[in-house]
């Protein structure tokens, strides 16, 4: 019964359900979402209708939060709040639930997304969405740096990680550098699974970026699947 990793989908939700071809999840499986499934692509609210399939199937399915639910929760909580959320995915988020405001979104939705925990820990691997502050005495106690962190590898207290493995998502990067870093991953002990899939649907497009990605833990198969959505 396999466990697989997949990054940050941002309403890619086409893509995700290819990715999910590759992989064949069965009943007794589990995926780790690493956070950010909503926002910027064209059917955010397809991918969490898809997690509740997958979950009717009998199939685990842990969704960490990210700083983009964070952003879409925090949105209730005034105009200020959800100006921000709008500028950076959120109303592409809206218009996959043909919301005119964030109070449209139906409660089983919202409900979802509060229920999200900020971490996840399974057969040697620590899971976040953001990265993790080694400084504190108790870095899974903080929740903003969970969400938020970013160029974190410099500063890994390997005492504290142990033998566990921290994979990540939150910082787009190319394909190139996902690599080489999994190719090392047994000795540097982390890996970025965030490859920009959303960001395919950009013109002009990032150069390497435009994947979702998926590992398997108990193998340590890397899987890749081009952007899908219309327009990529």
């Amino acid at each position: 019964m396999p466990t697989y990793a997949i990054g940050d989908i941002h309403g890619c939700n086409r893509t995700f359900q290819a990715l999910l071809g590759q992989l064949e999840p069965k009943r007794g499986d589990t995926l780790v979402l690493l956070g950010d499934l909503i926002d910027r692509g064209p059917d955010s609210r397809g991918v969490v209708d898809t997690v509740w399939h997958l979950q009717e199937a009998s199939i685990q399915v842990v969704c960490l939060r990210g700083n983009h639910e964070q952003m879409l929760l925090d949105a209730r909580n005034g105009p200020a709040e959800a100006d921000r959320w709008h500028s950076i995915g959120g109303k592409a988020t809206l218009e996959s639930f043909s919301a005119k405001w964030v109070e449209n979104i139906p409660d089983t939705y919202f409900q979802f997304f509060e229920a999200m925990p900020f971490w996840f820990e399974t057969r040697g691997f620590l899971c976040v969405h953001g990265g993790v502050d080694f400084s504190q005495t108790k870095p899974l106690d903080h929740p903003e740096t969970l969400l938020w962190l970013r160029n974190w590898y410099g500063n890994i207290d390997y005492e504290w990680l142990g033998d566990r493995m921290l994979l990540h998502g939150h910082s787009p990067m190319p394909l190139s550098t996902i690599t080489a870093q999994h190719v090392v991953l047994e000795e540097q002990r982390y890996l970025n699974l965030d490859n920009g899939c959303v960001y395919a649907l950009r013109r002009p497009r990032p150069s390497g970026l435009g994947h979702l990605l998926a590992l398997c833990l108990e193998t340590k198969k890397l899987f890749s699947q081009k952007c899908g959505e219309l327009g990529a």
